[in-house]
């Protein structure tokens, strides 16, 4: 783990030279010699100092035009051009005679410029740097038309969080994300509670584990105290300044609030949370496991995932070895109606408010239904679904000794307290239980010497048409210093196909996340 997080803080090093050193040159030429006189708002990440990082900033772009009725070769014209307008050299071939759909786009470009009488064309959007270069050719009949810009110079570190513009009559309009929340409010700058720092190792180290664990894609979350995002990296994701090469318009969509999915064994800290404080159960409260349940008047069987019977079990037992058995049986002394107060109190099935657009509220309507299996399979994370957002944030409540935050990304609307959700007491005794998950359960992997972890695995199963036909979800939340908690951490894994349960997976990838984020922030060892 130490080796791995090493060789990370080393590509930050070199990734904070190359921010400061070259694509502050970049910002400069932007700002300082491009800016437009009617501005748009801009938006500014932080770091551990305050320092505020521009990542996202006007600049000054050109339409290249060409007026056809000054064009006499419009075929050597466009050779000319041609390495600015990606064109391949083929086409110029008086041999090639290849239909493609590319070919046949330029052959009617050709045609456009060979009529006199018809419009202008535009050709591109070029930088100031392709305007010179084309300008000193001198090329007779094309011009350039000065339009607003914008530019990200974070490029896909923070793609899903900044969304992109698109020009819209002669207006930047906003596209997804904090873009979009520009055009409705007052076009102030924006200031993010986003850590530069923190959120390119978060990217960093999810995509060298998408890479280890051969997953599809994943997520990092990372909350402070008080609710405020320090990183939330998804993967696969975009750079902002080529968003018209994507093909897949999911890649713009922020999967840390607008993909539900269901949690799995995760939530049965909700579960036991419910437990707890309704006070149906405490830590040492035992049950029998015979390794499955029977549910319904036609029963239908769940067992727990590793097949296995483990006979007289404590709260604190089912937490460690993640028992759905013993989720099932919490849920019940607790009841329908009680669990659906509980999990709607942790934020579940609403909104968090965060102020990014599109989130999702995620789906508990199977908590309605009166059927017993749809309670028992919500007590360990199946038939409902959540954001990774709302997941995350209901640790926090816990490791906030009850009290339920807001999560909030813009640094002015933050802190907000929403309510006391479990008492105290309820919140104390679920922490230790959490940490001994760490100590003595499935999420050992997530131990960072020198401080207490509390945590909670989960492996859930991914629905296809109604079914669970093999694709999986590994995670894990935690938070640290478990006894004063200054951090709430998720990591998300989609289908990995290297290590079977999350233990394998996620566990390590937070605790790579974790000893980072003590370090990074110099909190002090218990």
């Amino acid at each position: 783990m130490t080796g791995c997080v090493f060789i990370c803080a080393l590509i930050i090093l070199g990734r904070l030279f190359y921010c400061q050193i070259i694509d502050n040159s970049l910002i400069k030429a932007a700002t300082n010699i491009e800016n437009t006189g009617h501005q748009r708002a801009e938006i500014f990440a932080t770091d551990k100092t305050g320092k505020d990082w521009p990542i996202a900033v006007n600049i000054v772009m050109w339409r290249l035009i060409a007026d056809p009725s000054k064009i006499d070769e419009p075929v050597s014209t466009l050779k000319i051009l041609s390495p600015f307008l990606d064109i391949p050299s083929k086409f110029f071939d008086e041999d090639f005679l290849e239909d493609s759909e590319e070919n046949l786009e330029f052959k009617k470009l050709v045609n456009r410029l060979s009529n006199k009488n018809s419009y202008y064309e535009i050709l591109k959007i070029v930088d100031r740097e392709e305007k010179e270069k084309i300008e000193q050719m001198r090329i007779p009949g094309i011009y350039f038309e000065e339009i607003d810009g914008r530019f990200w110079p974070e490029k896909d570190y923070f793609g899903q969080i900044t969304g992109f513009t698109r020009l819209e009559n002669g207006k930047l309009v906003g596209q997804y994300g904090l873009e979009k929340l520009i055009d409705e409010s007052d076009n102030k700058n924006l200031y993010i509670t986003i850590d530069r720092t923190l959120q390119f190792f978060s990217c960093q180290l999810l995509k060298e584990s998408l890479k280890n664990y051969k997953a599809e894609g994943g997520t990092i979350i990372v909350l402070n105290k008080e609710g405020a995002i320090k990183a939330m990296c998804n993967l696969p994701s975009f750079d902002p300044n080529d968003y018209s090469s994507i093909s897949d318009f999911h890649l713009f969509q922020n999967a840390s609030i607008e993909t539900p999915y269901e949690p799995g064994s995760i939530f049965k800290m909700i579960t036991m949370a419910a437990g707890l404080d309704s006070k149906k159960v405490k830590p040492e409260t035992t049950y029998f496991d015979q390794g499955f349940v029977k549910i319904g008047p036609e029963p239908k069987i769940i067992k727990n995932s590793t097949g296995q019977s483990y006979g007289e079990q404590t709260m604190t037992n089912v937490l460690e070895k993640s028992l759905n058995t013993g989720a099932v049986w919490v849920a019940k002394q607790v009841g329908r109606d009680l669990f659906k107060y509980y999990v709607k109190e942790f934020g579940f099935g609403s909104l968090s408010g965060v102020e990014l657009p599109e989130e999702a509220k995620g789906n508990i309507d199977n908590l309605d239904k009166p059927s017993e299996i749809y309670l028992a399979t919500a007590s360990f994370g199946q038939g409902l679904t959540t954001t990774s957002l709302q997941l995350a944030n209901a640790f926090l409540a816990v490791a906030n000794q009850g009290k339920l935050y807001r999560p909030y990304i813009l640094r002015e609307t933050g802190p907000y307290f929403v309510k006391q959700v479990i008492s105290e007491e309820a919140a104390e005794d679920l922490t230790e239980m959490l940490v001994s998950v760490v100590e003595n359960g499935y999420g050992r992997r997530a131990k960072v010497a020198g401080y207490k972890v509390a945590g909670k695995t989960g492996t859930a199963e991914v629905p296809e048409e109604g079914e669970y036909k093999g694709k999986v979800i590994h995670s894990f939340v935690g938070f640290a210093p478990a006894e004063n908690p200054e951090f709430v951490a998720l990591v998300k894994l989609d289908n990995p196909q290297i290590g079977t349960f999350s233990e394998y997976t996620a566990v390590p990838v937070f605790g790579q996340l974790a000893d980072f984020v003590l370090k990074y922030y110099r909190i002090p060892p218990q």
